[in-house]
């Protein structure tokens, strides 16, 4: 659905353009002018007085939209949306002290999932430095440079204004290379007003390198061997030229595929090589492969983590040649133990491997395989509609290319299991630190960076009352974002954990909310979803603003099975042992 409602900033630069008035050219009129340079035409952020020489400077650059969130941590999970549904770099722009701390939630999401985002945060200025100057954050007090080095690929201080042209171009490239990740920059507000001059600085922020034959040739033995072979594909493979190459490999080799639940939608889930998601919420289709006996196990672009192995399932491992290719040396071999490690970016492995496979035999083709059929609606159902049928109704309605954004809790496991996804950018789940509250804010960075397709938040009612101002946020930009809240009157993952370790809970609710009326209230159209057959209608009368389905869910849903609840099981009873 194309918009265009979404203006560089509220006032139109005319005759008060520091350029028109002839005026010095600041460090922040450089620093806008070089995010322009590399590509950035969107920046997502809550102003304060840190970074005021940023905004003023962004009212003469008309090109570049600026987005304002109600808190910061969505500006960081806008930008991570918007950078892994476009592949460009996300931008947030954040103030100092306070505004800097809230965003760490997103930087650290942003980490643990390896998208580059360039997180500018003001600060105060440095003559303030030690003497306790407003919502400093300098060495001298909360050392918000150090926090952040704990969560980005690279976090540092601009110490002075000449310094900035060269250290912004050290940023961008250490975000957009190698893994991914983001960049923190502090800039100090007497900084940003000091007068320079353009400097000559290139920008580049491309990585190639070749791998040498040899272990290239062994792989490819491995594949094209007797016995059975599948290929677990990260994300990892997501950027680039991966997507398209990792399916070239499967049809040269006649592999099947399975994703980890990050990487879903790296290949295609229609496709007779699928099985579907391995690890958390993934699907009976991939284990049962496994169970089946399988000879070569080639992993690319994944670190293996809890999530993705379902709780580091011992079927990734027993007697079979593994193969782990991974862009970052220090996860290749931490978690199982390696037959062939391969250290190099997923698309230029494939590529590599392209050159030398030979066309390999049709196999059968594969089958995903559900824990119930998401169409099913069981006879005397109680009040609600079933997590499963409310998503396949959605995806009956909403075009094949349709992005959906994700939240932490049950309602991720649903989407991961019963959404089906052929598009490579058209899932977006911040798995790695598992933070509730990130749907709508990955949502609105997707929305503003592919305004041509439909975007759809699903997340729960707890991440809702978390993150509910970004609503507002979705309706000032007159964004279509649908919002799907499957809403079970409570904190239901923990609901469910608590239960299955102790035999009981006690009940997290989020009454009294009611979610449609909420939705209205700040300008977004509101439904409630209280039964099957419902949605499509309601999708096919939507405007072009925001709309929150309040889904109801049947109070006897369950989530698809996973080990994580056996782990947590098995650790709760060790400490109360101990």
């Amino acid at each position: 659905m194309q918009h265009d409602r979404i203006p560089a900033v509220s006032s139109v630069p005319g005759r008060h353009s520091r350029r028109n008035r002839d005026l010095p050219r600041r460090a922040a009129d450089l620093l806008v002018d070089q995010l322009i340079a590399v590509g950035v035409d969107t920046v997502f952020g809550l102003p304060g007085a840190a970074v005021a020489p940023i905004y003023d400077a962004l009212m003469d650059r008309p090109q570049v939209r600026m987005v304002t969130v109600k808190h910061e941590a969505n500006a960081v999970f806008a930008a991570a949306g918007y950078a892994q549904t476009t592949g460009r770099l996300g931008v947030a722009l954040v103030t100092s002290g306070p505004g800097a701390l809230n965003a760490m939630n997103g930087l650290a999401c942003a980490f643990s999932d390896g998208l580059p985002v360039l997180l500018l945060a003001g600060e105060a200025a440095r003559d303030g430095f030690g003497r306790g100057a407003v919502q400093e954050g300098s060495v001298y007090a909360l050392n918000l440079v150090g926090m952040a080095a704990k969560v980005s690929k690279l976090a540092f201080e601009v110490p002075e204004a000449a310094a900035l042209p060269s250290m912004l171009r050290r940023a961008v490239g250490v975000a957009m290379t190698g893994k991914r990740g983001p960049v923190f920059v502090s800039l100090p507000l007497n900084v940003l007003g000091v007068a320079i001059p353009a400097p000559a600085v290139v920008f580049s922020a491309t990585s190639e390198s070749g791998l040498s034959q040899a272990p290239i040739e062994q792989a490819l033995r491995a594949l094209s061997g007797a016995g059975r072979k599948v290929l677990l594909a990260g994300a990892g493979t997501r950027f680039g030229h991966g997507p398209a190459l990792l399916r070239e490999v499967a049809e040269r080799l006649q592999c099947p595929v399975m994703t980890t639940p990050k990487a879903k939608g790296v290949f295609p889930e229609s496709h007779p090589l699928s099985l579907g998601v391995f690890g958390m919420g993934g699907h009976p289709s991939t284990t049962a492969y496994l169970e089946a006996g399988v000879e070569t196990i080639l992993v690319v672009g994944s670190s293996l983590n809890e999530v993705a192995t379902d709780g580091w399932s011992p079927l990734l491992k027993g007697g079979r040649t593994l193969i782990h290719v991974d862009v970052d040396a220090a996860r290749v071999g931490r978690v199982y133990e390696t037959d062939l490690a391969i250290v190099a970016p997923a698309e230029i492995f494939f590529a590599q491997l392209l050159q030398l496979a030979p066309q390999a035999a049709a196999m059968s083709p594969c089958r995903i395989l559900y824990d119930r059929d998401p169409q099913e609606v069981p006879d005397g159902v109680g009040p609600g509609i079933g997590a499963p049928r409310a998503l396949w109704e959605l995806q009956q309605v909403l075009p094949p290319d349709t992005i959906y954004t994700t939240d932490s809790g049950t309602n991720l496991f649903f989407a991961i299991h019963y959404l089906k996804i052929d598009h490579p950018d058209a899932f977006v789940c911040l798995m790695g630190l598992g933070s509730m509250g990130t749907a709508i804010g990955t949502a609105i960075g997707a929305q503003v960076g592919n305004p041509e397709r439909s975007v759809v938040a699903v997340l729960g009612d707890g991440g809702l009352a978390m993150t509910a101002g970004e609503l507002l946020t979705a309706a000032a930009y007159e964004l279509p974002i649908v919002v799907a809240v499957l809403n079970n009157g409570g904190l239901g993952m923990v609901e469910y954990g608590q239960a299955a370790v102790y035999g009981r809970t006690p009940r997290f609710e989020t009454a009294p909310m009611s979610v449609t009326d909420l939705a209205r209230a700040v300008g977004c159209d509101g439904t409630t979803i209280d039964g099957p057959n419902q949605v499509a209608a309601v999708l096919k009368a939507r405007r072009v603003r925001p709309m929150v389905l309040d889904v109801h869910l049947d109070p006897r849903a369950t989530i698809p099975g996973n080990r994580r609840v056996d782990k947590v099981k098995k650790s709760a009873r060790v400490a109360e042992l101990n």
